[in-house]
């Protein structure tokens, strides 16, 4: 079929070679009509990289959205990761080995059976679930290998209840076993316990209160941490002080101090002649500065003290964490109203 002359003059006006189109006259009727021209696309130049990429870049890989959480998981996971390797040295169950790691004086009453193997158990559990609790709070883990974060998880909660329980059997002789010992330890090992059951508890119904509670029982766990940091200043403090005395059973004195003539001249009283040394109490100065006796005088000076200090400041933490929580919420609420 052949084309007519106008046909072929219309095909050849709008041909591939040429700059019109069937619209262009239209087009320009309208630009003239609007008394404008179309908007063209602007172009910016390329924008610098901010200097923070590296640290938001690491962020997103491990799964943060908040400016410092990376910082924070940093400087308390690896705390917490650190001590428990730092500690591990007490995994060695060999007697002349852990008599040396611990306090001085206190292989003296966890050698018996009933606290040797609590012990034990305690350190064992305690240090592994130190380990790995932090990977817990990784969002990297949490989101995308759900499988190894309820595995760990489990096996975390597992060490920490039992590890908790066993240490609060311990507790009775730990640092000479005072009342101020005792129960600095044995509430530490309930709110442990109960933050881990609470955390249990909320897994399948509420999962921020579930993280809620297991942070906690991180941060009560790793009371063990601020409490050492405490009472290595404290025993210090009450050495240059001078005057502060511990009790201890002469049985335990003649543990530590071996030398006949000091022991004749500092404690008469427990080398005398038809004395039963579990029967009499002797004061002990307190002091980092005289030898093993007295830096572990010293010591359960001030255990109790710091423990109690740490267990005063996670409850203070613990009420003013949800005001601070409600005003994030409320203002957060109020700038999205504000935006809507």
């Amino acid at each position: 079929m052949s084309s007519t002359p106008s046909n072929r003059i219309v095909s050849s006006l709008y041909g591939p070679d040429s700059t019109l189109t069937p619209y262009s006259l239209d087009e320009q009727d309208n630009r003239k009509q609007l008394g404008r021209e179309i908007p063209q696309l602007e172009t910016h130049p390329e924008r610098p990289q901010p200097r923070g990429s590296i640290y938001r870049s690491i962020s997103w890989i491990f799964g943060f959205r908040e400016k410092y959480s990376l910082i924070n998981c940093f400087v308390w996971g690896g705390a917490l990761v650190g001590y428990c390797l730092a500690r591990s040295v007490t995994m060695n169950p060999h007697p002349a080995r852990i008599s040396i790691v611990l306090a001085p004086g206190e292989w003296f009453w966890f050698q018996l059976p009933l606290y040797k193997y609590n012990l034990f158990i305690h350190i064992y559990l305690t240090t592994i679930g130190g380990i790995f609790a932090p990977l817990q709070f990784l969002p990297a883990i949490r989101r995308r290998y759900v499988i190894l974060h309820r595995l760990n998880g489990y096996g975390v909660l597992f060490c920490l209840i039992v590890g908790n329980i066993c240490g609060s059997i311990i507790a009775r002789r730990s640092f000479g076993g005072e009342l101020n010992v005792q129960s600095a330890f044995y509430i530490l090992g309930i709110m442990v316990v109960f933050s881990a059951l609470m955390g249990i508890y909320n897994v399948k119904k509420d999962t921020r209160r579930h993280r809620r509670w297991m942070l906690r029982m991180v941060v009560y766990f790793s009371a063990i941490i601020s409490g050492r940091l405490i009472w290595t200043a404290a025993a210090q403090i009450v050495t240059d002080i001078g005057t502060y005395f511990s009790i201890w059973r002469c049985d335990e004195v003649l543990n530590l101090l071996s030398d006949p003539q000091a022991l004749q001249s500092t404690y008469p009283q427990c080398v005398a002649a038809g004395v039963n040394p579990a029967a009499v109490w002797v004061a002990v100065h307190a002091s980092t500065r005289d030898g093993p006796l007295y830096y572990a005088s010293a010591l359960r000076a001030v255990n109790g003290m710091s423990l109690q200090s740490h267990l005063t400041k996670c409850g203070l933490v613990s009420c003013l964490s949800p005001l601070i929580i409600l005003k994030k919420y409320r203002t957060d609420n109020i700038y999205l109203t504000s935006i809507y």
